[in-house]
């Protein structure tokens, strides 16, 4: 039995050396860790930029644009008809400036801008969401890790009840006052209470790793602080919900650009008039082509389609199916975001409940165990009396800190649920158009309430 708690006053300080050199984080500490040191958010934040700029360069055909070129010939001279005498090889070379702009008389050009820029926010809001999933997961570990600490705690002073009720039983052995029967019992039960604090010790390591993982390898630990009852500090909004959760809203931007989808594949015949100006500075010899050194040529073509073989109308066909399946994604987002919530306010008044219940267990356990304890060590009571009471005490306090736990993790899911997670923004998709310049064509599109979502955070240059 010595050598037991030896070992085990060994393994916690080995234990309690490593913790130390963990950095001691809060919990609004530990989340900003999270959000700068996550390399799963890193990429996602580097997938946006490249969206960003991805939609820069997508209607860069839209402008006018400017190439030179330089070219080269040589002709070699003809064979004359008389005396078969060859006339003299040509060479020349020349140095052209092309402006040329393709211009669409339709509205496809500012349809395309649109819904060019709803996919970047599209973009967005998958990262929105991602941030919204990453931080509850990191806070139901945080306060996973926090009771699991407490349990050690608990599981610690559960060790050191029966490591005395296993001195006192040793002492009524040597006295001949119990059977070697009880002696082996507590015994057994201080063996079992070792191995209970290893458990719960191994359990806080490897939370404590996982707390580590989603910071980016940072060894972080819990800071020391009086866990309290949380309390119920969210406002639950349904309809709120469904426009600040990054996954209904990811949806939602989904069916609108779905919708501007089909106005431009409307577009499919729609003229287009290209135009061009051409500039020759340098040819040599000066007239040996057309237009001749010095002179510019511009040029006007007009192109009306007329019949594309039935590809627009199926196109638009297309498209309108696919807002069909927008429509319908974006009423089962919400109908799954309402069934979270509800499951997640169930979860809080069930943990609540359970709380208070687990609370009144304690302590009547408490009293019970001190009782029988007092009994036992006066040599009045059995020694199973006083193994049930310790047992029973011992479940009814780890199932309190359960309840605890179970009202943390609700709480998170709440707000997970509403968005509470993600960046706080108020831009929206029309505020990130301006970004591009081109506002002035979008502004009349979207005017109902529900087509404008809540938004994120602008995207920094760097990160």
């Amino acid at each position: 039995m010595k050598h037991s708690l030896c070992i085990l006053f060994t393994a916690l300080l080995i234990f309690s050396g490593t913790a130390t050199a963990a950095e001691v984080v809060t919990l609004d500490r530990y989340l900003e860790i999270v959000k700068s040191g996550n390399y799963d958010l890193e990429a996602n934040i580097r997938s946006i930029e490249a969206a960003y700029y991805g939609v820069l360069a997508s209607v860069g055909y839209q402008r006018p644009a400017l190439s030179a070129g330089i070219g080269g010939s040589y002709l070699t001279g003809q064979k004359a008809s008389v005396q078969g005498i060859r006339e003299k090889n040509i060479t020349s070379s020349n140095l052209d400036l092309v402006l040329s702009w393709r211009i669409n008389l339709g509205k496809s050009y500012a349809l395309d801008e649109q819904q060019q820029i709803l996919s970047w926010e599209i973009e967005r809001a998958r990262f929105d969401d991602s941030i919204n999933t990453l931080l509850a997961t990191a806070e139901k570990t945080w306060w996973t890790a926090v009771l699991a600490r407490e349990n050690i705690a608990l599981q610690k002073d559960v060790l050191r009840q029966r490591v005395e009720n296993n001195r006192v039983t040793e002492e009524k052995y040597k006295q001949q006052m119990v059977p070697r029967l009880d002696l082996i019992r507590s015994e057994a039960q201080v063996v079992e209470a070792e191995s209970l604090v290893s458990r719960a010790e191994s359990q806080y390591r490897n939370l404590l790793k996982t707390m580590a993982g989603l910071a980016g390898g940072i060894d972080v630990a819990p800071a020391e602080e009086p866990l309290t009852v949380p309390e119920l500090n969210v406002t639950v909004d349904i309809e709120g919900a469904f426009l600040s959760r990054p996954a209904v809203n990811i949806e939602r931007l989904t069916l609108e650009r779905n919708r501007i989808l089909k106005k431009l594949t409307s577009q499919g015949l729609s003229p287009t008039l290209n135009a061009e100006i051409s500039w020759r500075p340098i040819l040599d010899p000066w007239n040996s082509g057309t237009p001749q050194e010095g002179e510019a040529v511009a040029s006007l073509r007009l192109n009306i389609p007329i019949t594309d073989g039935n590809e627009t109308k199926y196109r638009v066909l297309n498209t309108d199916r696919l807002i069909l399946a927008a429509e319908a994604t974006l009423k089962s987002a919400e109908n799954a975001t309402r069934t979270e919530l509800e499951i997640a306010l169930n979860n809080w008044e069930d943990a609540a409940v359970l709380e208070k219940d687990k609370k009144r267990q304690v302590e009547r356990s408490d009293e019970e165990l001190e009782i029988t304890n007092m009994i036992y060590n006066e040599g009045l009571g059995a020694q199973i009396d006083l193994i049930n009471a310790q047992t029973e005490n011992q479940r009814v306090r780890t199932e309190y800190l359960n309840a605890v736990k179970e009202m943390y993790i609700a709480l998170v899911e709440i707000g997970k649920t509403i968005g509470d997670y993600a960046p706080d923004g108020d831009g929206n998709w029309k505020e990130a158009a301006l970004r591009y310049g081109r506002g002035d064509k979008i502004a009349d599109i979207v005017s109902s309430p529900e087509n404008s979502p809540k938004g994120t955070e602008r995207l920094p240059a760097t990160h």
